[in-house]
């Protein structure tokens, strides 16, 4: 794997470039998070509309804990047994997308949920999986549970746990020869704590990984959207500030533009697609700003960052005879072949189309946000981008 900044912010937004195996992505950028396998409501053959050049998915080992077995009868990985092709292979703990249940862990385990079912991890069960599941880049075994307003104590034991995790998936990788030529994300932790902060990034830094996921800010689902970046910033500055960084820093979890903004100026470079598969649940289409055009200044107004505005519910009365497209102009496969009023019928009918066509428009719109400010850190113009959103 290698990771090259190509341009450094003015706020210290970074546009690099992420080779893993054959595959060259430039970050920012987000990976498309599944759901049992699949990217939610889209096949491989709908998900070809998105015309992505390369393909990342993140897979959550929490909807896959109970195939080991099958995995084993396979031999060929988790990705290709999910039938997810050439495509590359994130795998991470627990689902960005589903909120996790807090206070299960154990003192050598962890807890996973899958169904409503708990399923007790160890770090041997773990490793056993993700040496059958050949994934390409992968985060070890790992205690996030440290939602707002956690003790000093949970706290420490999470941060202890992780490290020690993190070693043992770190010896225990030699005996699996399929995780020869893959690659580590560890993840820090140490909720809003400063000082355990700084002890988990230090500490991990200077084990063998190849990256670092940034958790253990949210217990992930609906409600890490609402997650407060005044509540988070100064434990994720600590952290970011105690990496090293020439490697890349990813963050798993819902993140609205305005998180996305924030997070990007604190020196994050992969993200996931939780967040509009989430708003695709609600029967929502996004519809906030996501063309950066370069040197435009837009006039300087009141930031309003308020989730509502950045999307549309598809489900009201006034949508039956709305005969425009989701997003003026936008190039999707949706917005050129469908308009509000018939996904609004779909909707009310409960026909399944009408989330996979709010998917891939959803889906779009935040890949091409992603271009957006990829364009906008290179031209050194993150300000003006993010004042046309926001306003």
């Amino acid at each position: 794997m290698n990771f090259a900044i190509e341009h450094l912010g003015r706020a210290g937004e970074r546009a690099g470039n992420l080779e893993l195996k054959t595959k060259l992505f430039s970050t920012p950028f987000p990976l498309l998070t599944t759901k049992g396998g699949s990217v939610p409501h889209l096949t491989r053959e709908t998900l070809a509309y998105l015309n992505l050049p390369e393909t990342a998915v993140l897979l959550p080992y929490a909807n896959h804990a109970t195939q080991t077995d099958i995995l084993q009868q396979f031999k060929k990985g988790l990705g290709r047994f999910v039938g997810l092709g050439e495509s590359l292979v994130v795998m991470t703990v627990q689902d960005p997308g589903s909120e996790t249940r807090t206070g299960y862990h154990g003192a050598k385990n962890i807890s996973v949920w899958n169904n409503c079912n708990r399923e007790i991890i160890t770090p041997g069960r773990f490793m056993e999986f993700t040496g059958l599941a050949k994934p390409d880049l992968w985060v070890p075994l790992c205690d996030g549970d440290t939602p707002e307003g956690s003790s000093n104590k949970r706290i420490s034991k999470a941060v202890k746990k992780s490290l020690e995790f993190l070693d043992t998936c770190l010896e225990l990788k030699d005996e699996y020869p399929e995780l020869k030529d893959s690659f580590i994300l560890a993840a820090v932790e140490g909720g809003t704590d400063l000082a355990a902060r700084k002890f988990s990034a230090t500490q991990t830094r200077t084990r063998p990984v190849h990256g670092f996921l940034l958790d253990g800010f949210h217990n992930n689902g609906e409600k890490a959207e609402m997650t407060s970046w005044d509540a988070i910033k100064e434990a994720f500055v600590e952290t970011v500030d105690n990496l090293p960084k020439e490697k890349p820093r990813f963050y798993f979890g819902p993140a609205p533009p305005d998180l996305v903004f924030n997070l990007l100026a604190s020196g994050v470079d992969v993200f996931d697609s939780s967040y509009p598969n989430l708003v695709t649940e609600r029967e929502h289409a996004l519809i906030f700003p996501n063309i950066f055009k370069k040197d435009l200044v837009p006039e300087k107004g009141i930031l309003k960052p308020e989730r509502s505005r950045f999307e549309l519910g598809l489900n009201g009365e006034e949508m039956k005879l709305d005969m425009s497209p989701l997003v003026a102009d936008c190039s999707c496969y949706t917005c050129r072949n469908f308009t509000r009023a018939y996904i609004n019928h779909l909707i009310l009918v409960k026909e399944m189309l009408a989330k996979v066509l709010l998917n891939l428009h959803n889906l779009h719109h935040y890949q091409t946000f992603f271009k957006s400010l990829r364009s906008a850190v290179t031209a050194d113009q993150v300000e003006n981008f993010k004042l046309s959103v926001l306003q």
